[in-house]
């Protein structure tokens, strides 16, 4: 996904959908901030979050952290990174994404080795 696919403003729906479509429900991200109104569906997850997070990151599942974004009208900050590589992250400031890489690295390197035949 790149940061014009996001459109403005950035809704919690749009946050659920793009973390939906690579990561599953029990995947646990690192949530540093979050600021979003409530939406009527979202009010009291959303708020069990808010009361959570304590002057650190907060783990959480990508089940609930949808679940608390469902119907927000809006995501004014947002700061996550998948607990299990930090590359793995979404960060939404003032209503911008300024950071956004959502897709995972099954690893660094070419398992079939380096395609230049110089570097063989």
């Amino acid at each position: 996904m790149t940061v014009n696919a996001w459109d403005f403003p950035i809704t919690g729906d749009r946050v659920v959908e793009a973390l939906r479509e690579s990561f599953s429900t029990s995947d646990i991200w690192l949530l540093s901030h979050l600021d979003v109104p409530s939406g009527a569906k979202s009010k009291a997850t959303l708020g069990h979050l808010r009361e959570r997070m304590v002057n650190r990151p907060l783990e959480v599942s990508t089940g609930d952290l949808c679940d608390a974004l469902a119907g927000a009208p809006q995501v004014w900050v947002l700061d996550i990174r998948l607990s299990s590589d930090h590359e793995v992250q979404l960060y939404i400031e003032d209503g911008e994404v300024f950071e956004e890489s959502l897709d995972r690295m099954v690893g660094t390197g070419n398992i079939a080795g380096p395609t230049d035949p110089g570097l063989r």
